[in-house]
């Protein structure tokens, strides 16, 4: 059966940062499709190039990252590469918070400490959606209540020290929905919240995408919250996309070695006390001056020379819709033991 066409389809995304070391190459060769009202989770380790990725979809990158490739947004108002506008053009800029829009990891540097959460929501609102700044703050008002904000009316001309963490995070997520998007990007939103915080905040971003039916593109470090949030989900290793498909089809036969090592890393229910977690050895490598071959082979448990090393190697579909870049994935059974 042939998949709608995608809101978000990004191909061949190269992001280098010149350094005094040489060209660092944060993100090579990046592919991912995001379906209108559906989920895709981004995981990695810390360093991988999902920020980056992330950011290039809106063009806010530092000016030193050089990208390259095509980011296609399929709009309801009309369909651009991203990766072709310039960043402070008008047409950018009318996509940002109004088409596309973001939730950031730390709370704290999204707002500034000079205006109130309401005047910094209101402001988006009088940019994309009204003129008038009575209805401008009743949709402020009406979004942070949405978000679970006790007392929107008094909240909304506090400024951002006079709100706790989670109710930062609850006000940025306000931000972010509050013209209604057709799509989310979420990058490691309850990072530096306690564990009960951070379930009400995916609660609400789920909820919010039901009403809204907006896509969200999930960016995170934890197999956990994938497992819970995502439809889709892809792996990322050294600015590469190691393995992407349905997030069932990932936990139930994960094909490729580092997706196999992030699940093993989880904790489960009923582990003895004394239990070592399993680990992935070694580091991830500096993304400079690598040869065009496997990436994982230095860590990786089943690398032979003869096989991972013959080749750069392509993300291929081991199964329907289930990718793998590993010359030694298989179908039913993942890679050789």
């Amino acid at each position: 059966m042939t998949r709608p066409t995608p809101l978000l389809s990004v191909r061949d995304l190269r992001i280098d940062i010149n350094t005094m070391d040489g060209v660092l190459k944060a993100v090579r060769g990046v592919d991912l499709d995001i379906h209108p009202g559906k989920t895709l989770g981004l995981v990695g380790e810390s360093g991988c190039g999902k920020s980056l990725t992330s950011k290039a979809i809106l063009g806010i990158n530092p000016p030193n990252c050089k990208a390259s490739g095509s980011i296609q947004f399929n709009s309801a108002a009309g369909s651009w590469d991203l990766l072709a506008l310039k960043p402070g053009a008008a047409e950018i800029r009318g996509i940002r918070g109004r088409r596309i829009s973001m939730i950031f990891q730390e709370p704290m540097t999204a707002f500034s400490p000079l205006y109130t959460i309401g005047n910094q929501i209101s402001e988006i609102l009088l940019l994309h959606v009204t003129r008038d700044k009575r209805v401008a703050r009743a949709m402020a008002i009406d979004i942070l209540g949405r978000v679970g904000i006790a007392s929107p009316e008094k909240r909304i001309d506090q400024y951002p020290h006079e709100y706790s963490g989670g109710m930062l995070q609850r006000a940025m997520i306000a931000m972010a929905i509050v013209c209604k998007p057709e799509l989310l990007i979420a990058d490691e939103p309850t990072t530096a919240l306690d564990v009960t915080i951070q379930a009400q905040i995916l609660q609400i971003m789920q909820e919010l995408q039901q009403e809204f039916g907006m896509a969200i593109f999930f960016i995170t470090h934890d197999m956990g919250t994938i497992a819970s949030m995502c439809d889709e989900v892809a792996v990322m290793y050294l600015g590469q996309i190691v393995e992407n498909g349905p997030v069932r089809q990932i936990f139930s036969q994960p094909l490729h070695p580092y997706t196999r090592g992030l699940l093993a890393s989880i904790p489960r229910m009923g582990m003895d006390a004394e239990e070592r977690l399993a680990s992935i050895k070694g580091q991830v490598p500096v993304p400079i001056g690598l040869p065009d071959t496997c990436g994982f082979y230095p860590r990786c448990p089943l690398a032979e020379e003869a096989v991972c090393l013959q080749a750069p190697v392509p993300l291929l579909e081991i199964e329907p819709g289930h990718f793998a870049r590993c010359f030694k994935a298989k179908a039913k059974g993942g890679q050789d033991e």
